[in-house]
């Protein structure tokens, strides 16, 4: 009898873990455009380091397609502007066309509020 209920008793515990874990969700990482608009300002301003720019860029923002498209031109900046320097990430040049980026950016959150 005992064995039986100690089976039992397995047999539920093991099927609530599993129950447990199907209906657990992954967390989600999920930027919003005044989030990347902030991230970008510290990167013009020198005020961001390598890592802050890859967490930036680094992950795909399938949520809002203009905010991936912008995503994806800082990528192409980077391509042919990053330094890694102490200071500024980027060149002179490449900090400029960040800044486009950022009033681009600036008129979307606008646009959104409207």
């Amino acid at each position: 009898m005992t064995i039986l209920l100690t089976i039992v008793l397995s047999f539920l515990a093991f099927a609530l873990i599993i129950w447990a874990l199907m209906h657990m969700r992954t967390p989600r990482f999920r930027m919003e455009r005044r989030d990347f608009l902030k991230g970008l300002e510290d990167v013009i301003a020198g005020q961001a380091d390598e890592n802050e720019w890859r967490v930036l860029v680094g992950y795909p923002m399938r949520h809002d397609p203009e905010l991936e498209a912008l995503r994806l031109e800082c990528l192409a900046i980077e391509e042919d502007e990053y330094t890694g320097g102490q200071t500024y990430l980027f060149t002179e040049a490449g900090l400029e066309k960040l800044r486009e980026q950022r009033h681009r950016l600036l008129a979307l959150i606008n646009q959104e509020k409207y």
